[in-house]
């Protein structure tokens, strides 16, 4: 009954010490350097006319954010994302445009990354992951927002997405714009292996207890 007493408080030891050093899968986070058009460093919405300063275009500046969709007969704003153009009054010719975003990876395992919203165009747009095509907006894509899901294609650090928008042929050709509401997760990725110093600690505590039980045993089959 001795020998059996001892060994039951080895167990818990041992099985703390497996739990410190992991093996169970992270879960998700999100990705907090991904934003929406139209939002500030903290997700607020941003005013009428403000530069958005997460996307880039080309042609043109900006990207502008365009506060009242309904003028130019766009799907409204969301509270989380908003319209934004080449030009403040949506004109900026006939394009095509190309909207640049980025986020940083670093610290996730990009395997296991997702990224997913909401989008509208005008028009027609196309989604680009690192260069790959992710998703389609189909023609006519200023009236509502389309779902989107991206679950592949993603790299190590920074990951480029990529709105490629036409705007028709004639150099006069009317308004032109993106929304994108959008959101990420990851999983983190996994620590280094060298054990932290508390699982050091749990690791002599076991070690020694080992040793302990180990040797009673030893004694009492003597």
């Amino acid at each position: 009954m001795r020998m059996r007493r001892r060994s039951g408080v080895l167990v818990p030891i041992l099985a703390a010490l497996a739990l410190s050093l992991g093996g169970g899968r992270a879960a998700a986070a999100p990705i907090t350097t991904l934003y929406s058009t139209g939002v500030n460093a903290t997700g607020a919405l941003l005013p009428n006319g403000a530069a958005d300063p997460h996307y880039t275009v080309s042609p043109g500046s900006g990207p502008f954010v365009i506060g009242n969709p309904a003028g130019v007969g766009w799907v409204g704003n969301t509270s989380t994302s908003q319209w934004i153009s080449p030009a403040v009054n949506t004109s900026a010719g006939a394009g095509p445009f190309t909207y640049t975003t980025t986020f940083d990876l670093t610290g996730f395992d990009p395997t296991t990354a997702q990224v997913s919203g909401r989008w509208s165009s005008d028009n027609e747009a196309r989604m680009f992951l690192n260069g790959n095509l992710a998703a389609t907006d189909p023609f006519p894509g200023w009236t509502s927002l389309v779902n989107f899901a991206v679950t592949s294609g993603f790299r190590p650090g920074p990951n480029t997405l990529t709105f490629a928008v036409p705007n028709g042929s004639g150099g006069g050709d009317g308004p032109t714009g993106l929304q994108v509401n959008i959101a990420g997760t990851a999983a983190l990725a996994p620590l280094a292996t060298v054990p932290e110093p508390s699982t050091l600690a749990l690791l002599g505590v076991g070690g020694l207890a080992l040793a302990g039980w180990r040797r009673r045993r030893g004694r009492s089959r003597e």
